[in-house]
């Protein structure tokens, strides 16, 4: 079911629902994040692609960011942020492996089982 935000700015978005996504979504978050630069422009791309392909409608006078992408940039930073609060359902939902466990927060660096990709 989707849910609808408000944003500090008074402008609202219309979110779906994190458990309605299907492995085509988490590749193309993948794919959307595959982007040259250092580890903050990978981040800031992981981040828009979430925020595109989450948002179903919003109240501003722009076109919805799965169809123009530019149009993150043109929001205010308190509503940006905002938005990329509300991935973080998502981030864990398409990428399970990386949720917060017991292991993991104890040892960060494990986020799985076999994390450095050897077997034993």
């Amino acid at each position: 079911m989707s849910k609808q935000i408000k944003l500090p700015s008074g402008a609202t978005a219309t979110l779906k629902d994190p458990k309605t996504l299907k492995v085509k979504d988490r590749k193309r978050v993948l794919r959307a994040s595959e982007v040259d630069g250092g580890d903050l422009s990978k981040a800031m791309a992981l981040s828009d692609s979430l925020i595109a392909m989450l948002v179903e409608d919003w109240s501003f006078d722009l076109v919805i960011p799965s169809v123009k992408l530019d149009t993150l940039d043109e929001l205010d930073m308190a509503d940006y942020d905002a938005l990329v609060e509300q991935t973080k359902e998502a981030q864990e939902v398409l990428f399970p492996s990386l949720a917060k466990t017991d292991e993991t927060e104890t040892d960060p660096k494990a986020t799985t089982a076999d994390s450095n990709g050897s077997n034993g």
